[in-house]
């Protein structure tokens, strides 16, 4: 069994899954305004989902008829221990994904594809899942919040945790980089992380 460190033990907080599950309800509020308002039987997929509350949540919106949850494992899933779930979890890998190209209305992940060594081509992956006109959205380290100065720390393990940190200009170009068309902008969780919502146009 590996070793765990303090990071591990400060996910396993009540303060640290409180505040996670907030940026999750505050995500779902997001997209209830950006993209499920006056939709209905949407499909929806919560790619390298970790515990997947937040497809969980968004199961039960009026307007979604399909949430997915979707990851290499079920270790976060298991620890949070979420009653009467929702939605589908989905064991499967970004790069392999076991589901049919174009057949999903939005696509989304927040704070994992940093940890991913392409980001670019996880940003890619994602938007094969989605439909014409369909959305992604991209959430990562804010390079201006507190995960830039988290960086400081003189912690390797911090720093892998962490993942790569961006700024607005090159979140826009990480998303444009999968030729998608950027339609908002937003920050959240006081500002330690930022998001693009994309509309894929072909």
């Amino acid at each position: 069994m590996a070793k765990q460190s303090w990071l591990d033990y400060l996910e396993a907080t009540w303060l640290y899954q409180t505040l996670r599950n907030g940026m999750n309800r505050g995500l779902v509020k997001f997209f209830r305004d950006t993209v499920f308002a006056g939709q209905q039987g949407l499909r929806v997929a919560e790619v390298a989902c970790g515990s997947g509350y937040a497809a969980h949540l968004i199961a039960q919106e009026p307007s979604v008829a399909l949430s997915l949850a979707a990851d290499l494992n079920l270790d976060d899933y298991r620890q949070v221990k979420i009653k009467d779930y929702r939605a589908f979890f989905v064991l499967m890998d970004l790069f392999y994904p076991a589901l049919h190209p174009g057949s999903m209305d939005l696509v989304w992940n927040s704070s994992s594809v940093e940890e991913i060594s392409q980001p670019e081509r996880a940003v890619k992956a994602m938007a094969r899942l989605v439909k014409s006109g369909g959305r992604i959205f991209l959430g990562v380290p804010n390079s201006y919040g507190l995960a830039g100065l988290m960086h400081l720390i003189p912690s390797r393990n911090a720093r892998a945790w962490l993942g790569k940190t961006y700024n607005r200009a090159g979140l826009r170009r990480l998303v444009e980089s999968a030729g998608l068309h950027l339609e908002r902008e937003t920050s959240y969780l006081f500002g330690i992380f930022i998001g693009a919502l994309a509309q894929k146009n072909n």
